[in-house]
């Protein structure tokens, strides 16, 4: 029976002990789990925030920028339309006319002044005056066809340039966009910092939790091994003022221990606690004093 008795009491501190390890993990966990959690961040540039129960996390740019960031998407998005709609062959033949346009009046003039002077040297109806101007022509019709040339060149540079400056405009917002990626940068960071700490500190107060859980466990260990050798004996009667088992203390461990045992089941009656707790036996030992330490 003794021993049954003292192995339900030592297994009861094992598992306070276990309980108490366990406690310990769990804040330790908790604690570094929320010390490595994303930080909120706020500067000129925009905010990073970041919602602890929610696990949502937010960036947002500066009212300036933001407007910025919002006028270089609508300007990309017109000239993504302008594109869609731009017609090559068309803009060729308007750049062709605008330069003929361009050139007409210098060339007429050119006539002119050449039929005035074969004129004047009466070659304007000879072989020789005939000759002069078709040369005219042919160097203003090369002009003309160079003129259509770069007309088709311009259409192709007036396409790339429409592609620069929607895609400048792409770069740009999205430049301005990735801002706000540097605060979330730096609120990660800061999160991975403290978690570093708490680690070590978390460390620490498992460490104190395990010598406690020791502590307990080898108490409780303790009693359960004094009540199996107490109990032991052939005659029961009383284990103290509080508790009755059936055992006669008489001197040395029984005694002791009918006196610890009494203690701990007066407080337990005093205070309403747990008998086997860790406060009800700090209670008892109060109650007795702690010199005479009968735990």
């Amino acid at each position: 029976m003794g021993q049954i008795v003292g192995a339900l009491i030592g297994a009861r501190g094992a598992k306070k002990s276990a309980q108490i390890q366990a406690d310990a993990a769990n804040r330790a966990a908790e604690l570094q789990y929320k010390a490595t959690l994303p930080k909120s961040v706020s500067g000129v540039f925009g905010d990073f925030t970041y919602d602890d129960e929610g696990q949502l996390a937010s960036i947002s740019l500066s009212p300036e920028l933001q407007k910025i960031y919002a006028d270089r998407l609508a300007r990309s998005q017109e000239q993504s339309e302008l594109i869609k709609a731009y017609d090559p062959n068309a803009y060729q033949q308007e750049f062709y006319e605008e330069q003929k346009a361009l050139a007409a009046r210098d060339e007429e003039q050119k006539r002119l002044d050449l039929e005035n002077r074969l004129r004047a040297q009466g070659l304007l109806g000879s072989s020789t005056g005939a000759t002069r101007l078709r040369s005219l022509y042919e160097a203003q019709d090369v002009a003309d066809l160079r003129r259509r040339a770069e007309a088709r060149n311009a259409a192709r540079e007036q396409l790339t340039f429409m592609r620069g400056l929607e895609g400048g405009d792409i770069t740009s917002a999205s430049a301005i966009g990735s801002l706000g990626s540097d605060y979330a940068n730096i609120g990660r960071g800061i999160g991975s910092n403290l978690g570093a700490a708490v680690q070590s500190g978390a460390a620490n107060q498992f460490a104190a939790a395990q010598n406690l859980a020791d502590s307990t466990a080898a108490f409780w260990g303790k009693i359960g091994s004094s009540v199996g050798n107490a109990m032991g004996g052939p005659s029961y009667s009383g284990f103290g003022s509080g508790v009755n088992l059936g055992f006669t203390p008489s001197y040395g461990q029984a005694g002791l221990f009918g006196t610890g045992m009494g203690s701990l089941a007066g407080t337990s009656n005093q205070f309403g606690t747990d008998m086997f707790s860790q406060q009800n036996m700090m209670l008892a030992q109060q109650n007795a004093g702690f010199d005479n330490n009968v735990f």
